[in-house]
């Protein structure tokens, strides 16, 4: 299959552009940035997907050297930061330039897309939700995706003969990552005394691994028509569980005391006074601390019904991530 790869320098791009091409596809990247964690892709272009004119250049430049064109688009490509974008920011590239990709595909007749989308667009609901939960996103990321969503969604409607598979995959993680995961071993490693909370909530995570591995997989189930798939690891852990396991290396600890969540926020809120003064990503900020808190119980049995494998354990996968955080610390 001849695909583009959105974001393709990002932690899931890069490595699902060498995935794919090592299986025998054809592949060319756009990214806006020229910087990449892992290993950077030789047929990543620079270029900013709400541009059509550098989507074009993409497409010249693929059909130039395989004769061939493009026959599915994987969208990647978003701004997902938890400090430093503004509203209008997220609604650029996550609504626009998905938008401006539609525009584009539509005009090159392309008729297969999988959109990276998120959980982020069902926000927080109390209990575990699947892929029938109503959307009710309570951040601007989560808002965009859902827009971007929409698009995709509204494009596969106009044609029937269109192929479209939506992934909305939980926090990913793996070496590489510097989020949520990572900031967790962090902590463990660095030995605070307290943690926000008794742990006791739910927090579904997937691997970069696993989210190739279902992104590979939907190559194999796509059809005519609109296919929604929550994408995260089994089993489904709460957060001390989490730690627990992570903990089985002693180089990492599991705090001893608890601080109530509602006394996080608010040491949270007198951080934000200089984060947002200054422009300075600290650790403990207010939307950081609630974000800690909040359960995020997203099962994924729809994309398992449809014939996926989890081939990765979450236990070989927090290793892998441990041992390379490690590995990071020896290096300083």
């Amino acid at each position: 299959m001849n695909v583009l790869i959105t974001g393709s320098n990002g932690f899931v791009g890069s490595a699902l552009m060498c995935r794919l091409q090592n299986e025998g596809h054809k592949v060319i990247g756009i990214d806006i940035s020229a910087h990449c964690d892992d290993k950077a892709h030789p047929e990543t272009l620079l270029g900013d997907i709400r541009n059509p004119n550098d989507l074009q250049q993409v497409h010249r430049n693929f059909l130039n050297k395989h004769s061939e064109l493009i026959d599915l688009v994987i969208h990647c490509a978003a701004s997902k930061d938890d400090f430093g974008v503004s509203e209008e920011e997220y609604y650029s590239h996550n609504e626009l330039g998905t938008k401006v990709l539609i525009e584009f595909i539509e005009k090159e007749h392309i008729k297969k897309l999988i959109y990276f989308s998120s959980v982020s667009v069902y926000g927080h609901p109390p209990s575990e939700a699947d892929e029938e939960n109503s959307f009710n996103p309570d951040n601007p990321y989560g808002a965009s995706k859902l827009a971007g969503e929409m698009h995709c969604t509204n494009w596969h409607k106009r044609d029937s003969q269109n192929e479209l598979i939506v992934l909305r995959p939980v926090s990913i993680f793996g070496p590489e990552n510097y989020a949520n995961m990572y900031k967790m071993i962090d902590m463990m490693h660095r030995r605070p005394l307290f943690m926000i909370g008794d742990g006791n909530y739910y927090k579904t995570i997937i691997s970069r691994d696993s989210i190739i591995d279902i992104t590979l997989f939907s190559l194999k189930i796509m059809k005519t028509g609109a296919q929604y798939y929550n994408c995260s690891d089994k089993p489904y852990t709460t957060v001390i569980e989490l730690m627990r396991i992570i903990s089985r290396n002693p180089a990492f600890k599991i705090p001893k005391f608890q601080i109530p969540v509602w006394f996080a926020v608010f040491i949270g809120k007198l951080f934000d006074i200089p984060a947002n003064l200054f422009n300075i990503d600290l650790l403990i900020i207010s939307h950081r601390m609630e974000k800690l808190a909040a359960p995020t119980f997203f099962i994924s049995e729809r994309i398992r019904i449809a014939g996926y494998v989890q081939t990765h354990s979450l236990e070989d996968e927090l290793k892998a991530i441990t041992d390379w955080y490690l590995l990071q610390k020896k290096k300083k």
